[in-house]
């Protein structure tokens, strides 16, 4: 009897601890489904406090995006940047919706806004939550950044692919620190190979016939280290029909058509003449992408050249660069165009050849990088790009008769420093340079 007893409360102590054990196991489900719960909806509002920042910082950047200052139909203006308040705006969750609201407040001295953004969302508890950003936007002129990273002639300053900026930007990179370059207009098969860091050539190549994209190392493998010489460049632009409206003859080009001149193409070459010693043979090499055609769509000739040195010496040269007319290859009977004699000619079948500069005149002393009439003693250390010419019309003294109209010979077009609060952002002054001023 007694061994049965001892039995049965056994049994009961076991049944107790199996119902204890199952409420442990309980509270502890419910704990982890707690946690779950928890770790959902944070998740959830980090998903959407994401969305929520994306929102408020592409407003932030859409009220920066204004053009002008003042207001103007169709254009985003600053004077417009104002209040708005409970707008609606798409988000990619699609378990909530955002609204959006915007403070501002203008401040003076100096002119500004203060730009208070703010997004809210109800997550899925039922509570709002919300993030705020804010900034200060200036009253200042969008164009004049542009000015910010230009030389005094108004000519931007590029790096293009972080190499030398006297490197052509069409030049590829064949690793090991050097590019190729196939100036246009060549034989096809030159290739000048420079050192990325210095901006020098020091290779030339003759019988390249693989394009420019397509170079690699092995076609100027056996010619990378063969030359020793300075790059130039830059473009010629024509200004050579600019009518005036009432009378319908040739009026004279201004600083505006200077600036952006949209005269097709004619056919030239490009002259270097050295005036210095110790170089290579051939001393220099320029290659212009002048069209062919009369039918040419064209308005820039690009041109590149090259002064060459003899191995183990200093590059150093000094000289001038000129335009020499070429007549057109078709069609077949077309005959080169002519520069005009001196300062005086008022034929309008001639042209004058105007050099884009800063300088106010050929008196005026400025560095090699500005585009002098003769250069003197260009080193590695002057990066001789944008060196651009601009072709007019010689006068006008050829046209039909217009009553009372006096022959006028054209001058090359000046202008000014860059006025950004004007609104003039780029000094597309230029000079005379073919025929050459009078002493």
């Amino acid at each position: 009897m007694r061994s049965g007893r001892r039995s049965r409360s056994r049994a009961g102590t076991s049944l107790v601890e199996a119902m204890v054990a199952m409420a442990v196991m309980a509270i502890g489900m419910l704990a982890v489904l707690g946690i779950q719960g928890t770790l959902r909806l944070n998740a959830d509002i980090a998903k959407q406090r994401s969305e929520a920042v994306r929102i408020a910082q592409e407003a932030m950047e859409s009220a920066r995006s204004f053009t002008i200052i003042d207001t103007t139909a169709g254009q985003a203006a600053y004077a417009d940047l104002d209040d708005s308040a409970g707008v609606v705006v798409p988000g990619y969750t699609t378990n909530t919706q955002y609204t959006l609201s915007r403070e501002v407040i203008a401040r003076s001295g100096p002119e500004r806004k203060e730009l208070h953004v703010r997004v809210e969302w109800v997550d899925r508890n039922g509570d709002t939550q919300s993030v705020a950003l804010d900034s200060v936007i200036g009253a200042n002129d969008p164009r004049v950044s542009r000015a910010l990273g230009a030389r005094p002639n108004g000519i931007p300053v590029r790096l293009p692919q972080g190499r030398h900026p006297a490197i052509p930007p069409q030049a590829k990179s064949m690793g090991g620190g050097i590019s190729a370059f196939k100036p246009p207009a060549a034989s096809g098969q030159v290739v000048w190979v420079f050192n990325d860091l210095s901006g020098t050539i020091v290779g030339v190549c003759n019988t390249v016939t693989t394009g420019q994209a397509e170079l690699t190392a092995a076609d100027i493998s056996s010619c990378s280290n063969n030359a020793n010489g300075l790059p130039l460049s830059g473009f010629v632009r024509f200004a050579t029909d600019m009518v005036d409206a009432a009378t319908g003859v040739l009026r004279p080009p201004t600083a505006a058509d200077a600036e952006n001149p949209t005269s097709t193409a004619l056919n030239l070459a490009v002259q270097l003449t050295l005036t210095s010693t110790g170089h290579a043979s051939p001393d220099h090499a320029c290659y212009a992408a002048a069209p062919a055609t009369a039918l040419t769509t064209s308005t820039v000739v690009p041109y590149f050249c090259a002064v060459f040195f003899l191995p183990g010496t200093v590059p150093l040269w000094s000289g001038t660069t000129t335009l020499t007319p070429l007549a057109f290859v078709e069609p077949t009977d077309s005959v080169a165009w002519a520069i005009a004699t001196d300062a005086d000619d008022t034929v309008s079948t001639r042209y004058r050849v105007c050099r884009y500069t800063p300088a106010t005149s050929d008196a005026q002393s400025i560095p090699n990088q500005l585009h002098p009439r003769h250069y003197a003693n260009v080193t590695a250390v002057d990066t001789l790009t944008n060196q651009n010419f601009l072709v007019i019309r010689a006068g006008n003294a050829t046209l039909p008769a217009v009553a009372g109209e006096v022959p006028v010979s054209f001058m090359c077009p000046s202008d000014g420093p860059i006025d950004p609060a004007a609104g003039d952002l780029v000094n597309s002054n230029t000079l005379a340079h073919q025929p050459a001023p009078a002493p």
